[in-house]
């Protein structure tokens, strides 16, 4: 049976982007097992790897995209003893997950319940992981705080308002004003950064509450001094991305941002960086990195997943999916993350090349 994976060659656009088949699976060696992939990540990070603009992950050429998986293991590695074939399973892959067949080491999965449908549960690993770990693990929020959240209608900002939801945390949501809707209906209070007296609005949001227990930041948007004062006492800043950016250089008809925007957002980066290292500092702001969280607390990485995967089959989230894609279009979907034309997530759906060798019908 052959391998067809999403590769790169080349860092750029989406137009780079190839559906590549291989002639042979590949064989598990000691400690590893290989996955039939049944769903994997359209995400805006995957588009940050390909035009080589994610500054946790060191890129080599070429590569597969698909920072993660769900599927079922077919063949099992000399030394594996937890795993068995036929069991369902998920993991944060970084590279590689967008691909019918992939080997991962036994020692990093976590089971995923046989009742999940996988192009909803995919967004739990990735999306609603950084937004749970940032609330829970960094913000260390309780039921009832106060959340602010810039870039809310992405894919981790409305995975975040659906747990404030979930949890009784009490949300403000930001994003532009035609994603209103979508924050609104999460029960969020919105506020459109593009309507006038916006800074204002949030400002008086936070002195009404004494301030924010935790603010989740995916645009940074704001100078920082202003989005840190809108804290409160013990309150925590979680800056998990740099969108604005790229939606500043949509708007303005670029493809991504410019030379300065990128340096600015380095600059931002590493200020984060710095101010989360100083003494006193520290627990005021931090820049979450799944990955790096993960390395330093591997327990937190399978125990947090099977709490979701368990809210999701309690029907207590309910993950926000804009379209599911075929692996022929995957050019077109990173085109619309390009653009920003993207409400909640967008998935990749692989099951219907390997259960049966054939599409399963029209993207939906």
């Amino acid at each position: 049976m052959p391998v067809r994976h999403l590769q790169i060659a080349a860092f750029g656009g989406p137009e780079l982007i190839q559906l590549v088949e291989d002639a042979a699976l590949p064989q598990p060696g000691p400690g590893e097992v290989r996955i039939q992939v049944e769903a994997s990540s359209l995400v805006f990070t995957d588009m940050l790897i390909r035009r080589k603009l994610y500054p946790v992950l060191k890129l080599t050429l070429p590569l597969t995209l698909g920072y993660d998986v769900i599927g079922r293991i077919d063949a099992v590695g000399p030394g594996v003893t937890r795993w068995r074939v036929g069991d369902r399973v998920a993991d944060l892959t970084q590279l590689g997950g967008n691909a019918t067949h992939l080997l991962r080491p036994a020692a990093t999965l976590v089971r995923v319940p046989e009742g999940l449908d996988a192009t909803r549960a995919e967004p739990l690993i990735l999306s609603y992981l950084t937004a749970y770990q940032a609330l829970f693990r960094e913000a260390q929020v309780q039921p009832g705080d106060p959340v602010l959240i810039h870039g809310a209608s992405g894919a981790v900002g409305l995975a975040a308002l659906d747990l404030c939801r979930a949890y009784g945390l009490a949300a403000v949501g930001v994003a532009s004003a035609r994603r209103e809707r979508a924050i609104t209906e999460r029960g969020a209070t919105f506020v459109a950064y593009d309507r006038a007296g916006a800074a204002e609005e949030l400002d008086r949001l936070s002195r009404d509450v004494g301030g924010f227990k935790a603010i989740l930041d995916a645009a940074r948007g704001e100078p920082l001094a202003t989005t840190m004062a809108r804290l409160a006492p013990g309150g925590r800043l979680v800056a998990l991305g740099f969108s604005a950016a790229f939606r500043d250089a949509h708007s303005a008809g670029k493809a991504q941002p410019g030379r300065w925007a990128r340096m600015r957002f380095a600059f931002d980066f590493l200020r984060i960086q710095w101010l989360a290292s100083r003494a006193g500092v520290s627990g005021r702001v931090t820049f979450y990195d799944i990955s790096g969280c993960r390395a330093r607390h591997p327990d937190w990485f399978e125990e947090d997943l099977s709490t979701l995967f368990a809210l999701l089959e309690a029907g207590r989230i309910s993950p926000s999916i804009q379209r599911v894609f075929r692996l022929d279009g995957a050019v077109e979907a990173h085109r619309l993350i390009e653009a920003g034309q993207v409400e909640g997530r967008l998935v990749l759906d692989l099951g219907s090349s390997t259960r049966r060798g054939a599409w399963r019908g029209p993207e939906h």
